[in-house]
């Protein structure tokens, strides 16, 4: 009987059977993960490469791509990726590449800039690129239109965006030391700088001050700029003490300005509000503002050491200051001098110009030369002055001369000539009176003078030694000797004397009254000789009384007599 074969009685070998699935074999995840790995850190390079700009520089100044650093606030915030020309080919494009958080701050108001482009002492951050190498400053906006192309600027702006605070103006003849730049300070600390300046003509210098809040809040009216000295000596309390400014003055040039405490109310000045840069710190304190009226000095002494903060003072009150000198001739002689044109304050006079408040300059010019002209006839004469002498600062004093001769203004040039005085408390009048004192001391026979004295004290010498003035000395020695015995003898006795002579003096004064007290009971049958016999009783007693008052003093009288009275 035949039976069917089941599945492995045939010959063939088992057959495996497929699973087909949708899922990849596992071997490929490894390059997958790969893949993803790289994905991911393509995408976080991607977006963590950072902020791209391009920035127009005039000149390279030293930077190179892939080197040059781009700092903010001294902290690496970029770098400079490619330099290349600009399309107009005389300028440079700066590609930089900047930290992710730097986006928010590239907008129109954002600043980039060279450092130590332009080494200086005044930037001392560019002396430290000589070292380092340039780098490139960058300050963020606010406010601005996003954008990616910006000009830099050769050197830091004077003023950062974000910087808060309010714009002032200051009126100034001259600049001296200062700049653009250059520092303001308030009891030392910097509280603003100078950030542009302007000449305005005959005017001067117009310079616009940013002061920085909070200290903006102290400005207000009345408060007074004055420029820095690099050095400031005081003659004060009878000694020299010299003050210096601060180092960061000493290389950018400084300003310096106090509060007026008078009205400690008052409010903020607005910005804009135009104040008087003065030349000096005693010039601020005088507050010398307001109209000006020219005149001119002339000197035959050494007018030419006078500067703008040279002061034309009147009983030591600042009522002027130097503007000018110039050298010139006598038409006359040929011998130079000196021509010093300075202006003074009126208002600093305590002079009015009339009851107009909107009074014009020849109102000024007709007061103040009234007021001068006055000076003038009274002696008022000017004098250069340094004060103290040799170390002090040349001026201009108005001082009144004893005798001086009859005077006026001379009115022969642009501007009235106020009449000057012989010499001056400098140097070279020190020097002038020294060598005529030595003039004089030179006519002085000083030789002979000498021989006489040695003349003079061999003769002394020659007394001091004889014998006879030694038999002198000693004869007046023993007079004086016997002189105090005598006296020693007297002096026991004079009491008793001069208390009997007092006694003597009482009883005449006594009998001479007793006898007036008669001849006044008497009547007219008296004789007549009696008033004349108590006169004299009278005058007795009297003789008596000055004699006991005399020894009673000079006790000495009864051996030597009375001294006559002079």
């Amino acid at each position: 009987m035949n039976t069917p074969a089941g599945p492995n009685d045939s010959g063939d070998p088992p057959q495996t059977a497929r699973r087909r699935t949708i899922w990849p074999n596992l071997i490929w995840g490894i390059p997958l993960a790969a893949l993803l790995v790289v994905g991911y850190l393509g995408v976080k390079a991607l977006i963590n490469r950072g902020e791209t700009v391009v920035v127009t520089f005039d000149r390279a100044a030293g930077a190179k791509a892939g080197i040059t650093k781009v700092l903010y606030q001294g902290i690496e915030a970029g770098q400079v990726t490619r330099i290349e020309p600009n399309a107009d080919g005389r300028r440079l494009d700066f590609r930089l590449r900047l930290v992710p958080a730097a986006r928010n701050g590239l907008n129109s108001n954002a600043r980039f800039w060279l450092i130590g482009a332009n080494p200086n002492f005044i930037d001392l951050s560019s002396l430290k690129a000589v070292v380092s190498g340039v780098a490139i400053g960058y300050a963020p906006g606010e406010g601005g239109e996003p954008m990616d192309h910006f000009e830099g600027l050769d050197q830091a702006p004077l003023i950062l965006p974000g910087d808060k605070g309010t714009r002032y103006a200051l009126r100034a003849r001259s600049l001296s030391s200062i700049h653009e730049g250059s520092i303001v300070l308030f009891h030392g600390q910097p509280i603003g700088k100078i950030i542009e300046i302007q000449f305005d003509g005959n005017r001067g210098f117009r310079l616009n001050v940013f002061i920085n809040q909070p200290y903006d809040s102290l400005i207000r009216p009345g408060a007074r700029f004055w420029k820095i000295s690099p050095m400031h000596l005081s003659f004060a309390g009878g000694g020299i003490t010299a003050n210096l400014a601060p180092l960061s003055t000493l290389l950018a040039g400084g300003i310096d300005f106090e509060v007026e405490t008078t009205n400690p109310g008052d409010a903020q000045s607005p910005a804009d509000t135009e104040f008087t840069l003065y030349a000096s710190h005693n010039a601020a304190r005088q507050g010398l503002s307001g109209p000006t009226v020219r005149y001119e000095f002339a000197f035959d002494a050494a007018a030419g050491v006078l500067d703008e903060t040279s002061a034309v003072t009147l009983l030591g009150f600042q009522i002027g200051e130097v503007e000018s000198t110039r050298l010139t001739y006598s038409e006359h002689t040929g011998a130079p001098y000196a021509i010093v044109t300075a202006v003074l304050y009126p208002q600093q006079m305590h002079l009015t110009a009339g009851p107009n408040t909107g009074s014009t300059p020849d109102d000024w010019r007709a007061a103040t030369d009234l007021a001068v002209n006055r000076l003038v006839h009274l002696g008022f004469r000017a004098r250069l002055e340094q004060t103290p002498p040799i170390l002090g600062d040349q001026s201009i004093q108005l001082v009144r001369i004893a005798g001086a001769a009859k005077a006026q203004l001379v009115m022969d040039g642009a501007n009235p000539r106020f009449p000057s005085a012989l010499g001056s408390s400098g140097l070279d009048d020190i020097v002038a009176k020294a060598d005529a004192f030595l003039s004089k001391l030179d006519g002085v026979p000083l030789e002979d003078i000498g021989a006489n004295l040695r003349r003079i004290t061999g003769n002394l010498d020659k007394l001091a030694s004889s014998p006879e003035l030694k038999d002198s000395l000693l004869h007046l020695h023993a007079t004086m000797t016997s002189l105090d015995k005598i006296l020693g003898d007297v002096q026991p006795q004079i009491g008793p004397l001069i208390a009997k002579l007092n006694a003597v003096a009482a009883e005449l004064s006594g009998t001479a009254a007793s006898i007036r007290q008669v001849l006044e009971s008497a009547g007219p049958n008296e004789d007549a000789s009696l008033p004349e016999a108590i006169r004299q009783i009278t005058e007795a007693a009297s003789s008596i009384k000055a004699l006991t008052d005399y020894l009673d003093r000079h006790p000495e009288a009864l051996i030597r007599g009375k001294r006559p009275e002079n």
